[in-house]
């Protein structure tokens, strides 16, 4: 499952405890050695990070707040079902990464949100996966 995210990404999130700028978030991932890699894409290289678990807690949902990253997502819901969500990071992310792929990480936004969507509506991952053939054919 995709555990790995942009300091922007992140940051957005408002998780408790972590900085909501994203370069305070890489100066407490850096401080606190955050596992990551460096993703190369358009305009260059650039970090992803895991999330400590000690961040996410126990919840299966991220916060309110949260639905500053995913506000199409979620449209009025305050919850956001993190198994589903990391589910369409997985499928998207090996989708791409098999057909030696990136997506802009605002397009990637959008495609994710779409996708999680069609998740929560029951969408399964063989119909995910052929939206994302559809979407970056």
């Amino acid at each position: 499952m995709k555990k790995l995210y942009s300091a922007s990404e992140i940051a957005a999130m408002c998780l408790p405890g972590l900085p909501k700028s994203k370069p305070a978030l890489i100066a407490r991932a850096q401080s606190e050695g955050w596992f990551f890699e460096e993703r190369k894409g358009i305009g260059g290289t650039r970090k992803v990070y895991e999330i400590p678990a000690r961040y996410l807690g126990e919840a299966k949902t991220l916060p309110a707040e949260a639905t500053s990253v995913a506000g199409t997502i979620v449209a009025g819901s305050s919850d956001i079902d993190l198994s589903k969500l990391q589910m369409v990071e997985t499928v998207l992310e090996e989708a791409l990464r098999a057909r030696g792929l990136e997506i802009d990480p605002a397009r990637r936004g959008a495609v994710v949100a779409f996708l999680y969507d069609y998740a929560k509506k029951g969408g399964n991952q063989e119909g995910i996966l052929m939206a994302i053939k559809a979407l970056v054919a």
